[in-house]
């Protein structure tokens, strides 16, 4: 499977509504946006480099999000400079899942680890994104640029997939001092 076909397949399912997350595949993105996207993210590339844009900007004008070229990842959040991983440079992507004692809900942890440096995604970006797609749609892209692990990257992958659809097994448990606790059934 190619680039193309992974951000095809995936990036249609990668926002949730009503989240203000926007999604974009080429050539479906607007002239102007994709220009936007461009001259914000990765003006040295060509504009015609962009395969999709999942925009996560308040205003939804291309300036924060993520953008897939042919060769990189590009990251920015607001107020930030933009993060650059080309594909043949990451070495992992890093998430996981924490069931909150305190509160009861799931917090989603995000890290990009490259032979460059480490990047923890932020939860502003994270917010409004289906975090288990989007990892799904990471670990295959990184896979096409590890050949001699994409198998080892399919079982982590379908591991997780196990762990996830069965949160049932870990549940809050208040103790009568009050102190949340999880415990396993």
């Amino acid at each position: 499977m190619e680039l193309s076909q992974i951000l095809q397949k995936s990036i249609s399912q990668i926002a949730l509504s009503g989240q203000g997350v926007k999604t974009y595949l080429v050539p479906q993105i607007p002239r102007q946006l994709l220009t936007r996207a461009w001259r914000t993210f990765c003006p040295q590339e060509k504009r015609t480099s962009i395969l999709a844009l999942i925009d996560t900007s308040f205003f939804q004008n291309g300036k924060e999000g993520f953008v897939f070229t042919q060769n990189a990842l590009y990251i920015r959040e607001a107020m930030h400079r933009v993060k650059v991983f080309p594909y043949d440079r990451i070495n992992a992507i890093i998430y996981f899942q924490a069931l909150s004692t305190y509160s009861g809900k799931n917090s989603v942890s995000m890290e990009i680890d490259s032979k460059d440096y480490d990047y923890e995604v932020s939860n502003v970006l994270l917010k409004g994104i289906n975090t288990d797609r989007f990892n799904r749609m990471l670990q295959q892209i990184v896979s096409l640029y590890r050949p001699d692990e994409r198998h080892e990257i399919e079982e982590e992958l379908e591991d997780s997939e196990t762990q996830i659809a069965h949160p049932e097994k870990f549940k809050p448990h208040k103790f009568k001092d009050g102190d949340p606790q999880i415990y396993q059934k």
